[in-house]
């Protein structure tokens, strides 16, 4: 979601100080505090060892530079069709060791989440090789489990055959979404996705190892966060939202397995 516009703010740092450097864009997800959707930006660290200068100095210059109108017209672009009006998409500061932090607040990430809803990724090229047996049984198994449960949830009336659209955000603007396998699961949904349409030019993924992580976080999330019974019964957008997820990792799968693991992705085993 970010790292096109933090590229370009490097980017306008480095030809302001005429640097020929090329540092890898070095942003992580910060890992200290659940229920927050923070990225870690280190490039100032980097870039300190280069300039002779003081990280915290360079990550103010950096912070500056970053485009937060463009980011904010960004993320209110994909919130049009939640038709809200969120004052605080996105909060920016540096410490004073130097890393940037950039917190996405809840209307961002649910700006993304339906953005992703109502479009869809593209997968290149369908596979029709159903075994390989060196990959983990994992990738296939729960490409079919999501596939079933968005099936089943269809069949019984909970969301429409074709999902286009899910508000995340209850009516004070927080996400539905508070279960930390549910944040959890959010977060490698954005990792896998920044991989595949912002990838670091100077890192190659691997792409069986990202494809894995988000079988395993929501394997965790759908063994904690119940769709059915009393959820199904007594709060049914958050049945739909829990579904929202799952379809949203269903496609990532399906383009991972696809286009960049080479293999079948099938709907049920």
């Amino acid at each position: 979601m970010l790292l096109p516009h933090l590229q370009v703010a490097l980017n306008l740092y480095l030809l302001s100080y005429k640097l020929t450097l090329q540092p890898q864009l070095n942003v992580s997800w910060c890992q200290k505090k659940d229920g927050e959707f923070t990225y870690v930006w280190a490039i100032a660290l980097q870039l300190s060892t280069a300039q002779k200068i003081p990280a915290i100095q360079i990550a103010t210059k950096i912070i500056g530079m970053i485009n937060t109108q463009a980011i904010a017209d960004d993320i209110r672009q994909k919130l049009a069709t939640e038709n809200l009006a969120c004052s605080t998409l996105i909060a920016i500061r540096a410490t004073p060791s130097g890393l940037i932090y950039l917190e996405l607040t809840d209307c961002a990430i649910a700006a993304w989440l339906q953005y992703s809803i109502a479009n869809p990724p593209k997968i290149e090229k369908y596979c029709l090789q159903k075994n390989k047996t060196l990959l983990p049984f994992i990738l296939q198994y729960t490409h079919a489990r999501c596939y079933s449960v968005l099936q089943l949830a269809a069949r019984e009336g909970i969301i429409p055959p074709v999902l286009t659209s899910i508000s995340f955000l209850d009516s004070q603007q927080q996400l539905l979404c508070r279960h930390a396998a549910e944040q959890a699961l959010i977060k490698q949904l954005l990792v896998t996705s920044d991989n595949l349409y912002a990838p670091n030019a100077h890192l190659k993924p691997h792409w069986q190892k990202i494809a894995v992580a988000l079988c395993q976080s929501w394997q965790t999330f759908y063994a904690y966060c119940q769709i059915w019974g009393e959820v199904k019964r007594n709060n049914l957008d958050l049945a739909r939202v829990r579904l929202g997820l799952t379809l949203l990792t269903q496609r990532l799968l399906a383009v991972l397995l696809n286009d960049k693991l080479g293999i079948y992705a099938p709907t049920e085993l």
